[in-house]
């Protein structure tokens, strides 16, 4: 398989389909017992050393679910200034860097000098967040990110995540079970089963097979399911299947304006 720079591909599959083990071969974490990986001009292989991964792993950041429990610096600017002191950058650098993707991740100064373990479930993700972003990463891999949050929570992680995208031109990976999340942010999809690569291509190619999607283990999103059993309740028939809220609010607005219309 291949993933375009720049692109934001999710990587969707039921549990054990592999997606874990995949993103954890993307820094080196796990060397492929066959075969290799490319990376920008990094090829990993099984015979690759791990000293040989230094600069892979500047470059490729991985958020884990819960990415807080790896927090225990005393500050929260420490804890920050950690990846940047430990890729060579000074204190002065370092710190300066971490004051940056504070900001970028929406915390205030006044928290920097806090102990992360004061700070709401929340606040303690974003700290994590920008440590990961303190590396400077061009790769962000996200690996459910937003587990464990109530939906507002989610809704402004994914939104955040959107936008360190667009500012700092990020390739983006994102393994999820939310078909939402897929929807509304995904360009790219790959989909795994037992460890293999069984689809690839757009959100709007993935999901136009309700049912081929049902025998892998596999959801629409919300809006998407709306739209299959409003189709068989009222004999409506949208344009295109509608993955997004915008989407089905404003196919049904056409719907109705048309059978006004046609009387």
């Amino acid at each position: 398989m291949e993933i375009p720079t720049g692109s934001y591909t999710a990587v969707i599959g039921h549990t054990g389909s592999g997606k874990s083990t995949f993103l954890q071969h993307l820094n080196g974490l796990l060397r492929p017992s066959s075969g290799e990986i490319v990376i920008g001009k990094q090829i990993i292989t099984p015979e690759t050393k791990n000293k040989e991964l230094g600069e892979l792993r500047k470059h490729v950041g991985i958020v884990f679910q819960f990415p807080e429990a790896q927090l225990f610096e005393e500050t929260v600017l420490k804890d920050i200034a950690f990846a940047p002191k430990n890729f060579g950058k000074n204190e002065e650098e370092a710190t300066a860097i971490a004051r940056q993707m504070a900001r970028q991740v929406g915390l205030k100064e006044e928290l920097l000098l806090k102990s992360p373990f004061e700070l709401s479930g929340g606040q303690m993700r974003r700290v994590a967040i920008a440590g990961i972003l303190a590396m400077e990463p061009e790769i962000l891999v996200l690996d459910e990110p937003t587990a464990g949050l109530d939906p507002k929570g989610r809704l402004e992680m994914m939104e955040m995540f959107k936008e360190l995208k667009e500012k700092q031109n990020l390739t983006v990976i994102l393994v999820t079970h939310q078909m939402d999340d897929v929807a509304n942010y995904a360009d790219n999809v790959i989909v795994l089963e037992n460890g293999r690569l069984i689809a690839n291509g757009s959100p709007k190619k993935i999901f136009a097979q309700p049912k081929w999607l049902i025998e892998h283990h596999l959801a629409l999103p919300k809006a998407g399911e709306f739209a299959v059993n409003f189709e068989k309740k009222t004999g409506y028939k949208f344009e295109t299947l509608p993955l997004t809220e915008s989407d089905l609010a404003s196919q049904i607005v056409k719907m109705v304006h048309g059978g006004v219309q046609n009387g």
